[in-house]
């Protein structure tokens, strides 16, 4: 029905905001009848007619509507750019994912990018091969923009917490790598840096498949508009980023080293306390950084003596961590030489001597002992399900 339709046949229930603002909808699909909704909104409330909290966040209420169409069923997530609802899109009568950006200039227009890039992501990948979240839909609602996807299931953290953090099987941890490369060849493809990839940001398709999909272009951008220099989560966080030195999709390689190792582990594998510690925990397992890359670095005060020595400090445990004190393979409570080979490629200290999502699909880790996997669909196609979680007992 048309907006001024559902004006005369819902007036009873909708609130003297959305009597004014329903008629301009062309569709309505619902009104979040019988949601609790707030109903005594007039213009004189501040924080955008009452809608909002004092942080720029929407005021969710279950069972309300978002845009006259969008159904909301529960709160998936939260986090720094707003929330993440699962809706019930009643045109198509489809659960899906929103994402309910926060009603500040920043947020709003660092979600335009998102959006740009999503786009094009879609364009270049019309059959939704590459195993990246693909968008569906996009709409303003009351200040606040949306970005709807198809509802995933768990993501990789939570698998890991789920199996009591003891680290998953090396079969699966192949399975989820192929397919993660099969992402990062695209975004390189693309010239897309991803710029925050981590366990959260991959996740399952459905709850018993193995396939998998990149999400969150929150914080990415093309490599040639690389504008912050404040990227990725501390764990997968890259040393040419903490070095302040100029960065590229090489970063996303680093990140996703990381993420293998931590679904091996069960816990991540450079667990720094802070940037300082971050750049310890590489140097323990690394040994030092190439010389050429601390001169160059803008922030080599912060790390290193006038001698080019690392600082040596002690975290908030009293913990001291010394340059090439342990190997990876002890790090990782790894025998595995094809999967420390393969670690060792994706943690290079020089970014140009990391594999490539193209160099990493033909190791020899990958090679030995996979099957062609076919890729996520939007009907999340993939295995038929998961195989064994847990890795055996060492």
């Amino acid at each position: 029905m048309c907006g001024a339709e559902a004006l005369k046949r819902f007036r009873g229930i909708l609130s003297q905001h959305e009597e004014r603002e329903v008629v301009e909808y062309p569709e309505v699909w619902c009104v979040g009848k019988g949601s609790g909704k707030l109903m005594n909104i007039t213009r004189s409330d501040s924080n955008n007619f009452g809608y909002d909290d004092d942080n720029g966040d929407y005021r969710v209420v279950i069972g309300d509507h978002l845009g006259y169409r969008y159904e909301v069923q529960s709160e998936l997530g939260k986090g720094s750019f707003g929330q993440v609802l699962k809706c019930h899109d009643k045109r198509k009568d489809l659960v899906t994912a929103v994402k309910l950006i926060r009603n500040k200039k920043r947020f709003h227009k660092q979600a335009q990018i998102e959006v740009k890039l999503l786009k094009y992501v879609k364009q270049h990948d019309p059959n939704n091969q590459s195993n990246i979240i693909h968008l569906m839909d996009t709409f303003l609602f009351r200040n606040h923009l949306c970005i709807v996807f198809e509802c995933m299931s768990l993501n990789l953290y939570e698998l890991i917490k789920n199996n009591n953090y003891q680290g998953l099987s090396m079969g699966l941890i192949r399975r989820f790598a192929q397919q993660m490369l099969t992402g990062l060849k695209t975004l390189r493809k693309l010239r897309i840096i991803h710029c925050d990839l981590k366990p959260e940001n991959v996740l399952l398709c459905k709850s018993n498949s193995s396939a998998i999909k990149i999400i969150d272009l929150g914080s990415s951008c093309f490599d040639d508009e690389v504008t912050y220099t404040y990227i990725q989560s501390r764990f997968y966080r890259a040393p040419e980023v903490i070095l302040g030195l100029p960065y590229d999709g090489a970063i996303d390689m680093w990140s996703f080293g990381c993420i293998l190792a931590e679904l091996f582990m069960g816990y991540p594998v450079l667990p720094g306390e802070n940037e300082m510690e971050q750049l310890a925990c590489m140097m323990e397992v690394l040994g030092l950084p190439p010389q050429e890359l601390v001169n160059a670095s803008n922030r080599k005060k912060m790390f290193f003596d006038s001698q080019g020595q690392p600082r040596i400090v002690a975290n908030s445990k009293g913990k001291k961590r010394r340059p090439a004190t342990k190997d990876l393979s002890k790090a990782l409570g790894c025998k595995d030489k094809a999967f420390l080979s393969f670690i060792k490629g994706c943690l290079r200290w020089d970014k140009r001597e990391r594999l490539t999502p193209e160099q990493a699909m033909q190791h020899e880790w990958l090679q030995e002992a996979l099957q062609p996997l076919p890729p996520a669909s939007n009907k999340h196609g993939g295995p038929a399900g998961l195989p064994p979680i847990n890795k055996p007992r060492r």
